[in-house]
């Protein structure tokens, strides 16, 4: 009987120590996934609520937010490198809406309410009107910041058959900065307006200037998986019409 208890006493002694040299090797691994899940986290400055374009900037309407620093754009504003940026903003001038929450950066203030339109165009860019009207512009529904192609429209006069109109593109995916005097999307989703602001650069603002001058211009809005990096220039001469004469017979023949 005292050999039973005592390998009764000894089995159980055993199952204990086994019991909790398992629970140490386990929880190791957990500890070293727990450590790997968790980010390193760094303070980056956001809107702490809605700012509509040209509110003045507070100190309540900015705050400090955590932000993983593996995901730390190059724009963001770091605590740790500028301590003081809340202090540095306040009484700025916000060039577009941001939402609340939104990481924010130098380029969305200015420091004067005016000054919007320049504050939005990319480096190196230009900001050029034309006129427009809801032919022109899809029936009002380009908005700003719509990409669109530029054509060109105009009358070409042929020697004894009058006239000929003809049309061509001269500039894709053109930015839309303006419409009139309205920078934003709308709510009704239309603009009617008799001006359109395009961004572009100063060989094409001179290109259109001229297109301008000689026929009308109009906008085609662009899809949105078609949007291109960048404004590209179409260049492509006018066709020419070529006339031949064959004894009595004339031909005409379009040159591209």
């Amino acid at each position: 009987m005292l050999r039973t208890i005592i390998l009764i006493i000894a089995l159980g002694a055993a199952g204990g120590a086994a019991w909790i040299a398992s629970e140490k090797t386990a929880s190791a691994p957990l500890a070293v996934v727990a450590e790997q899940l968790t980010p390193e986290m760094t303070s980056i400055l956001v809107a702490a609520e809605d700012i509509p374009r040209g509110q003045q900037m507070t100190a309540s309407a900015m705050k400090w937010q955590q932000w993983p620093s593996d995901a730390l754009a190059s724009s963001f504003i770091d605590l740790k490198v500028r301590p003081d940026a809340v202090k540095e903003f306040s009484g700025q001038f916000a060039n577009r809406p941001i939402s609340a929450g939104e990481p924010v950066a130098d380029w969305a203030f200015t420091d004067g309410p005016n000054g919007f339109l320049a504050a939005t165009l990319t480096p190196g860019m230009r900001a050029v009107a034309i006129d427009v009207n809801a032919q022109s512009t899809a029936g009002g529904f380009i908005l700003p910041n719509d990409r669109v192609d530029v054509l060109h429209t105009m009358q070409e006069t042929r020697d004894l058959q009058g006239s000929e109109t003809r049309s061509r593109t001269i500039l894709r995916g053109v930015r839309v900065l303006a419409i009139d005097q309205t920078t934003e999307d709308t709510d009704s989703g239309t603009v009617l307006g008799k001006t359109a602001t395009l961004e572009l650069t100063e060989a094409q603002v001179e290109y259109v200037t001229a297109a301008a001058s000689t026929g009308t211009l109009s906008l085609a809005l662009r899809p949105l998986e078609e949007l291109p990096t960048e404004t590209m220039m179409v260049v492509e001469e006018p066709a020419k019409t070529i006339r031949v004469r064959r004894g009595i017979v004339l031909e005409d023949f379009v040159v591209n």
